[in-house]
């Protein structure tokens, strides 16, 4: 028999039909939709990759781009060795490498604070590779000279420099390469480096002959088909990325490969490039989610930047580059140019300080803070990264768990204030629950009466039920802010915390599947719906703290509503279990605050919620409300 204002039978089979159509829709979606994509994204990648293999390289367009025909990339290794008596070595505390003598490149760099997975034995991060070898990176500085209206390369990157054999690049050591440029003209370079990830480029042209000339400078960063450990992600911006003038341009890998996909359908010109800017003081390079390299020219300097794709060899190769200011070289004198280049890991203490100390303009915003900056910024800024800082000062090893943990206890009291009435509101409408239930029986053949009755009823005691969404919207931007934080931040990756969680980036490695290892099967390989199957332990302990989030707010008064409502915590714990981990500890932490600060409340107003009635049931008396 049916219940008074309970649902009905054909309110459950609806219920359960909507069910159902939503799990076939998202099957579908899986099967014909991301399932196909995926393996696609997976077969362009091989095939291009396989056409790197076999197919010759074309030269590139542009001087400064510095494309020789080659047979395909081969492993690096190989071609540091071929190479490796034509090579200055780079040594410091943070990175280790080498620079190609042709052509003055950079195009070898690891980092040594950095390991490729969790395991501190597994290779260093590289982030800098020759061009030809497989995911070739790198940067390279040149200048063209200009007789009347002509323009030639006077150095580019197969120019062949001269260095010291015993030449090594360290924090304390710079090494200096000269360059016989013809026709009485030679070119000094001296590179140095700090001690973290910023060279700094000194070029002194000379001009020995009696005739004076005209040179500008320029630069290029490219990278060779997508990087090694790609992987696709809409909350962070991977690609070129550079500002001119103040103002801050980025063009995904996405959208450069459309660029060069239309370039090769002849859509747009051989010259047309993806962006074109002018102005001074800048920066711009490749970035990828942790790591960049950027050229920044000297910051009086008017620049002309461009971003560019185009397909080389069977893969997309991109780029920025720019060109400088005309200046001439007098007869017997010479001029200095200095530049510099970053290449390496996106800390936000470092990039800041590059920012201040060397008027590189928004170098910071090298961090993808996204359209939200003014949320996210700030609570990485103000209280995330001070917080984890002062944990490591004092020689805790969770850092930033427990900045997490600390940060969310800062909001809700800087928070409770503003939610304090919405949670009285909460406890009055579980208090009205009983008289809205009668309510509910007695006009359950007339809804419009009943709709009526129930504003009575809020009139008359003095509620406003929409105050009781409040602490819900307060938490969404702070939720978006701390989500953007965690997935942008190099500081979260590979952060450990208590137990199994080594890096709170990734999801929970657990899964409830194979009982959280004790099983021998890997849920997630499983075809479909494997990525769904890893629910591990930090998910399912959001679930359960929904529910009892839930336990103590009226529940809706529409039946069906309240029957999803029910199911709300089942649905966000599947969903929760591919966010990161330190994300998930936020919201199940942040979960167990509002619900002792909403029982709390609820208690002072003398309101007896679902834990009460457990207590009494299991010990045989009641919690006695506050006084």
């Amino acid at each position: 028999m049916q219940t008074p204002g309970g649902p009905g039978p054909s309110d459950t089979r609806n219920l359960i039909i909507a069910g159902v159509l939503s799990l076939m829709i998202w099957l579908g979606f899986q099967y014909f939709y991301e399932f196909p994509r995926q393996q696609e994204l997976a077969r362009e990648r091989a095939q291009s990759e396989e056409q790197m293999r076999t197919q010759p390289g074309q030269t590139g367009a542009d001087t400064d781009a510095g494309q020789a025909p080659s047979a395909g990339p081969v492993p690096r290794e190989q071609i540091l060795g071929a190479t490796a008596q034509a090579r200055l070595a780079i040594d410091t505390g943070a990175v280790d490498g080498s620079i190609a003598l042709e052509g003055g490149r950079i195009d070898d760099l690891n980092l040594r604070d950095y390991r490729r997975t969790v395991d501190p034995a597994s290779p260093e991060v590289t982030v800098l590779s020759p061009m030809g070898a497989n995911f070739g990176h790198d940067a390279f500085f040149g200048w063209e000279t200009q007789r009347g209206e002509d323009t030639a390369t006077m150095a580019d990157a197969f120019s062949r420099w001269q260095a010291a054999a015993d030449a090594r690049l360290t924090p304390q050591t710079p090494v200096t390469m000269t360059l016989a440029a013809g026709e009485g003209r030679t070119i000094e370079r001296t590179i140095s480096i700090d001690d973290n990830y910023m060279f700094t480029i000194t070029d002194v042209v000379r001009n020995e002959s009696g005739e004076s000339f005209s040179v500008r400078p320029f630069g290029t960063v490219r990278r060779q088909g997508m990087p090694e450990d790609f992987r696709v992600n809409q909350i962070v911006h991977q690609g070129l990325i550079g500002v001119v003038g103040n103002t801050l341009r980025q063009t995904s890998y996405g959208n450069a490969d459309k660029h060069a996909r239309d370039r090769g359908r002849g859509r747009v010109g051989d010259d047309e490039r993806i962006e074109q800017l002018q102005g001074e003081g800048s920066w711009f390079g490749v970035t990828d989610h942790y790591w960049l390299t950027a050229i920044v020219p000297d910051p009086s300097e008017s620049v002309s930047v461009y971003f560019d794709a185009r397909t080389d060899g069977g893969a997309n190769d991109y780029r920025t580059a720019y060109r400088g200011e005309w200046r001439d070289v007098p007869a017997g004198g010479s001029i200095t140019y200095t530049q510099r280049l970053f290449s390496g890991a996106k800390r936000y203490e470092l990039l800041r300080d590059y920012q201040r100390d060397l008027s590189i303009p928004r170098f910071d915003d090298a961090i993808d803070w996204g359209n939200f900056w003014f949320l996210t910024r700030p609570f990485f800024q103000w209280l995330l990264h001070p917080v984890g800082q002062w944990f490591a000062d004092i020689g805790i090893i969770f850092n930033f768990g427990l900045a997490i943990l600390a940060s969310t206890v800062v909001i809700k009291l800087l928070l409770f204030p503003l939610v304090y009435q919405s949670f009285k509101s909460m406890a009055k409408m579980r208090g009205l629950a009983p008289k809205m239930k009668e309510v509910q029986e007695r006009y359950a053949a007339d809804k419009q009466r009943q709709q009526q009755e129930i504003l009575k009823l809020y009139q008359t005691e003095k509620i406003n039920p929409v105050s009781g969404c409040v602490p819900i919207l307060l938490q969404i931007p702070v939720f978006y802010a701390l989500y953007k934080t965690l997935t942008v931040t190099l500081e979260m990756r590979h952060a450990p915390f208590v137990g199994w969680i080594n890096d709170l980036s990734a999801p929970d490695p657990t899964s409830l599947f194979n009982l959280f290892g004790l099983l021998p099967f890997d849920p997630g390989a499983i075809p479909l719906i494997g990525a769904f199957l890893v629910v591990g332990v930090w998910p399912i302990l959001y679930g359960v703290s929904m529910w009892a989030l839930q336990a103590l707010s009226p529940p809706p008064t529409d039946a069906i509503q309240a029957q999803i409502f029910k199911l709300l915590p089942i649905l966000f714990t599947f969903m929760f279990a591919g966010f990161p981990a330190g994300l998930v500890i936020y919201w199940t932490w942040s979960n167990t605050l509002s619900i002792m600060q909403q029982y709390f409340i609820m208690r002072r107003q003398g309101v007896e919620t679902q834990l009460d009635k457990l207590i009494a049931k299991r010990f045989g008396k009641s919690a006695s409300p506050a006084e």
